[in-house]
């Protein structure tokens, strides 16, 4: 199996489990799986973790980590980096001139830098411990995440004092478990129509929506947090935010999913191409039964098509 198209099966998620030295990272009383049940991919919530103890996310090794992906011709190339200091209505920019990944992160505390280990997971080390968080997450969650979403990711984001992640929305359920330093997480309603049309979210889902407006009237978000060492943030999919670092080089460990069948997406897909067409397709979420028939007979071919032309 391709570590690119990492699956993970419940055998292994299952024998994950009953390996007696595996260390549990999340917190899993009673008080944390009913926050999870309550609100895991509906609404944004914090989290506790013991992520921030774990060697492999200490800078030295993230430092040796990116060594190790610039020079594996699999991975070199998939990492980014930036430099400078970007409002929080910016798009992301280009990679400095000169300048290496692990230049970057080497400088991570003096510059106004932001490196992205991409897809770390597909360094054997990394790839490994997200074999084991993704049960631990599955039991917290109630929620088996290897049945219900693929392609599990892992990202690291290192970012130099005072930087401001800009204004923007991802298509995956998110974790995002801060490791050191500070950050304030600001987060926006992805249902709410003032933030997202349905055209937005057609364009989106289709490809054709690089760069989403940030609303002005709105500066803070609907949520906002404040994440430390030890606590992390959810962010459903397609809930915009922004991020502004503290005083401290942060790092912060991502971890993606996507679901594999979502209605609303599909009927989203279906509505943007039949309205090419000179048809007026119902909007999502009016008819459930008609949301899960445009995602079963034109949605999954969309993502099926997606996919393996991207290879």
């Amino acid at each position: 199996m391709a570590v690119a198209e990492l699956e993970l099966t419940q055998d292994i998620a299952g024998a994950l489990e009953e390996t007696s030295n595996t260390s549990t990272y999340f917190a899993n009383e009673f008080a944390d799986r009913a926050l999870f049940i309550r609100n895991f991919d509906r609404k944004p919530f914090q989290f506790r973790h013991a992520l921030d103890r774990h060697p492999a996310f200490q800078l030295s090794a993230l430092l040796r980590a990116a060594e190790r992906l610039s020079k594996d011709p699999r991975t070199a190339g998939k990492s980014h980096f930036e430099s400078g200091s970007p409002d929080r209505n910016a798009w992301f920019g280009a990679r400095p001139e000169g300048q290496t990944l692990v230049d970057a992160l080497a400088s991570i505390e003096s510059g106004k830098n932001w490196v992205i280990l991409k897809r770390i997971h597909e360094d054997p080390e990394y790839r490994e411990i997200l074999m084991q968080l993704v049960p631990q997450i599955s039991e917290v969650a109630g929620v088996d995440i290897a049945k219900v979403y693929y392609d599990p990711t892992m990202t690291i984001f290192i970012t130099s004092p005072g930087r401001i992640t800009p204004y923007h929305m991802d298509g995956e359920t998110n974790f995002l478990a801060q490791i050191h330093g500070t950050k304030m997480v600001y987060i926006y309603d992805g249902k709410d129509p003032s933030v997202l049309t349905i055209e937005q979210l057609e364009n989106y889902w289709t490809g054709n929506l690089p760069k989403i407006d940030y609303p002005e009237n709105l500066p803070h978000g609907h949520w906002q947090y404040t994440l430390a060492p030890g606590n992390g943030v959810f962010n459903p999919a397609i809930f915009p935010h922004w991020l502004q670092n503290g005083d401290e080089v942060s790092v912060s460990v991502s971890m993606n999913f996507k679901r594999r069948h979502d209605a609303k997406v599909g009927a989203l897909r279906f509505n943007h191409f039949a309205r090419k067409f000179g048809m007026h397709p119902e909007p999502p979420c009016r008819n459930k039964a008609v949301d899960r028939a445009k995602e079963m007979f034109f949605g999954r071919a969309y993502e099926f098509a997606k996919t393996h032309l991207k290879k």
